[in-house]
């Protein structure tokens, strides 16, 4: 992202100078914007309390080699920071908070030094609450940026955090309801993925539990103009074992057409958990134990999301699967892990 970020206009509203005082910054610390003197690993529940703060506001940087009053630009005075590797980070922070946080780590030189950023997306899922003591985070608090600082989250911005995680279940109710228009109400089923049944007015069909997770739906397909509707099943078909569970009398229940037969029970029998084993921060382990000059950084993301085309090495969980902009989660193929090959170097 060092490349992109020293032509963004970020980049600008940052690093603004004096016009007389060499290396003076003008720039002041805001709620997308945090300035440290130096890195160091030990103030770790400080750095992530300010980026969590920023992932529950807007996003924003955390830029280390710049002197507080005045805020002079010295740069990066020890190799602490680029040393670290983004694995520990992302570690540490999935122990403390809870969802996930996305951020990036890079150098940057201004005026011939070398500058340390952590970079915090907005997040999607929010709000993140701390789920572990440590330092200056507390369990169960939600921290969030201010005005130059981060602290617990006050009302006003906790209920606008609430109103529209609300406003955005509405809307999928409301791409529910349309769809439910279009076919009709007796010819709609209703998926629970709790429980793993699709219950509609032509009986009921029981999926295992261990599937109900990894079930994806493609909204591709159509139905026909006249005659019965026609769905369309897009993708890998894998075989699965079929249970037969047994009925009072010790019968196995028969495979049958008839709607007042009792329901059969498909296992998935962890077909998708063997073929896509690795979460996001499984693959971040794996990549970094393999190559000397990994980093977590746009390069990272760019490869990996090139690589994800490819529906053999990787699949995505939408909580909606409806909508591709619900909450996901990304799950992938060991074969992923040698596509890097080219473009970092072994250890």
């Amino acid at each position: 992202m060092s490349d992109n970020f020293k032509n963004s206009n970020d980049c600008k509203r940052i690093f603004l100078f004096h016009e007389t005082i060499d290396d003076r910054i003008i720039s002041r610390e805001s709620s997308w914007l945090e300035f440290k003197e130096s890195f160091n690993w030990n103030s770790k529940d400080r750095y992530a309390k300010s980026i969590v703060a920023f992932a529950n506001n807007k996003g924003g940087y955390i830029v280390f080699g710049i002197k507080d009053q005045p805020r002079d630009l010295v740069g990066l005075q020890s190799n602490n920071f680029e040393t670290l590797d983004e694995a520990k980070i992302t570690e540490y922070l999935n122990t403390v908070f809870s969802p996930e946080i996305i951020f990036e780590k890079f150098i940057v030189a201004i005026n011939n030094k070398n500058v340390g950023i952590i970079y915090t997306h907005k997040s999607d899922d929010k709000p993140i609450i701390c789920v572990k003591n440590d330092g200056e985070l507390k369990e169960s608090d939600i921290y969030y940026r201010y005005n130059a600082r981060s602290e617990k989250i006050k009302y006003p911005e906790l209920k606008k955090i609430f109103y529209l995680v609300k406003e955005n279940e509405k809307k999928i109710w409301m791409e529910h309801f349309e769809k439910i228009s279009k076919i009709g109400p007796s010819n709609a089923a209703i998926l629970d993925t709790i429980d793993g049944k699709i219950i509609g007015r032509g009986g009921t069909l029981v999926i295992d539990k261990k599937l109900i997770p990894k079930l994806k739906f493609i909204n591709q397909g159509s139905f026909k103009e006249t005659g019965m509707p026609t769905l369309r099943l897009i993708g890998d078909i894998k075989p699965v074992s079929i249970v037969a569970s047994r009925n009072n009398s010790g019968n196995s229940v028969k495979i049958t057409e008839d709607p007042n037969a009792p329901a059969i029970r498909l296992e998935e029998d962890d077909i998708l958990k063997k073929q896509y084993p690795f979460s996001y921060n499984d693959l971040i382990k794996v990549l970094a134990k393999r190559f000397k000059n990994f980093k977590i950084n746009n390069k990272f993301h760019k490869i990996r999301k090139g690589l994800m085309k490819y529906k053999n090495l990787s699949r995505t969980r939408y909580l909606d699967p409806d909508n591709q902009k619900s909450s996901k989660k990304d799950f992938y193929s060991p074969n992923i892990v040698d596509k890097f090959d080219k473009f970092y170097s072994k250890k």
